[in-house]
């Protein structure tokens, strides 16, 4: 607590918040008096509660101010909060602190899960397990939200999708579809999330140097990157520059638009389902015994790497998945950028990924069997 040497009513609260620091003036007549009211008027006093005075919704709040998750990580944590404490209200509506949860209470809870998958149920239960760490190592309490028996066994083995079969279905949908190209082939080709390729804009694309920028809102931060792309994508993407009313029109591209559009040459946006069942549909009439799902074409890339020997931190980078490694945090280049205009200072980290994935799977593509099928064979 600081008073000001010219106004002696005047005095700023400074105090350590769960990530930096917080700063707070108010007016008093007294130190003592500013003592008294700091807790109240910063709203400290309730994280001071001990573990014993903590709500449930009080414990939820400090365990997410202490995590760092984008907007829709937010709002799945939130949903599932919402949903347990629902549930709690119902069933033990005694259950008003966190000190007096219990470990049967979370088996029963997840019991109402019965038939669901394990990452189901991993989701529903993550803030749960994380907030009961977050009491146990700043409280003192007892971490309850472990050995709960929830597994991590996927119900439904991730599909295998090869790169021979990602070219075929990319040829055949850009005669049939050629609207759908795009967005398949940024999935199947450059590793892209179903809704991170519907959501790519115009100004995030540099069909010049072949670079793709995937930002705005990403699951996390390693989602948030500039990545090189091979040529069969840059080919897709300039058929689709080409099929532009603005572009047929006059020439002039309005270049914040959407890159996947609609057979009427509108934007998908919130409406990325109306593309995954036009996708599913093609799928289907080009190979109906594979049963893919269009965000398996995401798969494409890992399953080669892993196929080539090839899958290491640098793939798993290029994917935009979180780094598992000391190595992979600190000394392999950054992806990450704010824009396409830093692609000059990218540059040599941009051709560190085009040595190691690019040229793999340029090389691959080249050299690929023109094979007929014939009677499913």
């Amino acid at each position: 607590l600081f008073q000001s040497a010219e106004e002696g009513d005047l005095f700023e609260i400074s105090w350590r918040k769960l990530k930096g620091y917080g700063r707070r003036r108010i007016r008093a007549d007294s130190v003592q008096a500013a003592a008294a009211k700091a807790p109240d008027i910063i709203g400290y006093g309730s994280s001071e509660k001990g573990f014993a005075d903590m709500t449930m919704l009080e414990a939820f709040t400090l365990a997410l101010e202490q995590t760092n998750r984008g907007h829709k990580s937010k709002r799945d944590w939130l949903y599932s909060v919402e949903r347990f404490m629902r549930w709690l209200a119902e069933h033990y509506s005694h259950c008003t602190h966190w000190e007096k949860l219990r470990w049967p209470m979370l088996r029963e809870y997840l019991r109402t899960f019965a038939g669901k998958s394990a990452t189901t149920k991993r989701l529903a239960f993550q803030p749960i397990c994380q907030t009961s760490g977050f009491m146990s190592r700043e409280y003192g309490g007892r971490d309850i939200a472990t050995r709960l028996g929830i597994g991590a066994k996927l119900k439904q083995a991730p599909a295998e999708v090869y790169l021979p079969d990602v070219i075929d279905f990319l040829d055949f949908v850009g005669e049939r579809r050629p609207w759908l190209e795009a967005g398949a082939a940024l999935q199947g080709l450059a590793g892209l999330q179903l809704q991170e390729a519907t959501r790519l804009t115009w100004d995030r694309v540099d069909l010049d140097h072949g670079l793709i920028e995937i930002s705005g809102e990403v699951k996390n931060a390693y989602r948030r990157r500039v990545i090189p792309v091979v040529g069969r994508v840059i080919e897709a993407l300039r058929r689709a520059q080409s099929r532009r009313p603005e572009n047929l029109a006059s020439g002039v591209v309005a270049i914040e638009q959407s890159v996947v559009m609609t057979q009427a040459g509108l934007p998908y946006g919130d409406w990325w389902h109306n593309y995954s069942k036009e996708l599913t549909r093609e799928i289907r009439a080009w190979n109906p015994a594979l049963g893919w799902k269009p965000k398996d074409l995401r798969n494409c890339l890992p399953t080669y790497a892993a196929m080539e020997g090839l899958l290491n931190d640098v793939w798993e980078q290029y994917l935009g998945h979180a780094p598992r490694s000391v190595t992979a945090r600190h000394y392999i280049p950054r992806l990450a950028s704010v824009s396409l205009g830093e692609a000059e200072a990218l540059g040599k980290h941009l051709d560190f990924f085009r040595n190691l994935v690019l040229e793999p799977l340029e090389s691959s593509i080249d050299r690929r069997p023109h094979v007929q099928i014939l009677n499913g064979f």
